[in-house]
């Protein structure tokens, strides 16, 4: 009976001092990624988000962060210290690599994101290919197979999973069947199809986006590797998002000929660097007939900015091309959450 009770009475109190510790314990950060996770225009339950810091060297499938499954509501949160990350969604046949990646959150403050999500059933491609290595895949949206679109192949992480990347092939055909000879090694592959024709520069609305979900994929020397990649559509709401899309601070501004004439189609890109030839860190989406433009980016700094009405590699003959010549070496400083506004770029034809 002694025995019995001395049990008892070290059962409550390791009872007791579980709920004290629980109850001294200090209460649990409250997340700051908020969000909800859509299926076909609704929420979707079930769905866990994964967070990968943009420093990691690789992408894969234990990520270091990761939520609790969305709610009936498709609402999900998660705590992640201040940075920017690559965020996916999965769930039970469905996936998502959401398109702004990556992303910058604060602790300071939260950020409330909408992630779309794509089917991953598809069948892969059948017949006899057209490479000795490389990939065969088949690109879809909504289930059915989508022509025109690039697949690009990117060696790592450096750029972003941004530009043309290490192979950018295309245009799929009526099936969705495009091919990318590729020597042995990991690739990350994505898919894009942008309504404008061009291969490189900002997604808009109507255009489509997609992540292979088995990425990184692996190519044997000599063998073909045959996948499923679906897309998504790039929703309206994109176009009048862009003074917050990729972060709070923003630089807005008009760019104009030599006349001061408004110009339409042209872009304003930012750089890190002075000599402004390499990736640009922003591209803004083409100007209407006003010529005004607004980028979003997350952080402050100094910064340099040009406009262009064409994207990727150095402005060529007949190319429109033109600096902020604000301060003499071209740059401009911002804070962090601020905003600069008034901005001007002169754009002149390329000689």
């Amino acid at each position: 009976m002694t025995k019995a009770f001395c049990q008892a009475g070290l059962l409550l109190l390791a009872i007791f001092l579980l709920t004290g510790c629980a109850a001294s314990g200090r209460p649990q950060q409250p997340p700051n990624l908020l969000g909800q996770s859509m299926l076909d225009g609704k929420p979707h339950a079930g769905v866990t988000i994964s967070a990968w810091p943009v420093e990691a060297s690789r992408l894969g499938n234990m990520a270091p962060f990761r939520s609790a499954p969305s709610d009936d509501k498709g609402r999900f949160g998660l705590v992640l210290p201040e940075g920017r990350y690559y965020l996916f969604a999965d769930g039970d046949g469905v996936f998502a690599y959401y398109g702004r990646n990556p992303v910058a959150v604060s602790v300071s403050e939260n950020r409330d994101i909408s992630i779309g999500l794509v089917r991953t059933a598809g069948e892969r491609p059948e017949g006899e290919p057209f490479l000795n290595s490389g990939v065969m895949a088949n690109l879809s949206a909504d289930g059915t197979p989508l022509a025109g679109a690039t697949l690009y192949a990117y060696l790592d992480l450096t750029s972003e999973l941004k530009g043309m990347g290490y192979v950018m092939v295309g245009p799929s055909d009526d099936g969705g069947l495009v091919e990318a000879e590729l020597p042995a090694g990991t690739y990350y592959l994505l898919a894009r199809k942008r309504l404008s024709g061009q291969g490189v520069g900002p997604l808009r609305s109507g255009d489509f986006v997609g992540y292979y979900p088995g990425n990184p994929v692996r190519i044997e020397s000599g063998k073909v590797s045959r996948i499923h990649l679906p897309l998504l559509e790039v929703p309206e709401k994109v176009d009048s998002l862009q003074a917050s899309l990729f972060g709070g601070t923003t630089l807005q501004g008009v760019i104009v000929n030599a006349a001061g004439i408004p110009v339409s189609g042209a872009r304003a890109v930012l750089y890190r660097d002075a000599q402004m030839l390499n990736r640009p860190l922003a591209v803004s989406q083409p100007t209407a007939v006003d010529g005004e433009f607004i980028i979003s980016i997350p952080d402050g700094g100094t910064y340099f900015l040009a406009g262009r009405n064409t994207i990727g590699g150095a402005p060529g003959p007949g190319e429109l091309f033109g600096t902020y010549d604000g301060t003499p070496d071209h740059s401009l400083k911002v804070e962090r959450g601020g905003s600069l506004k008034g901005l001007e770029i002169i754009v002149e034809e390329m000689w």
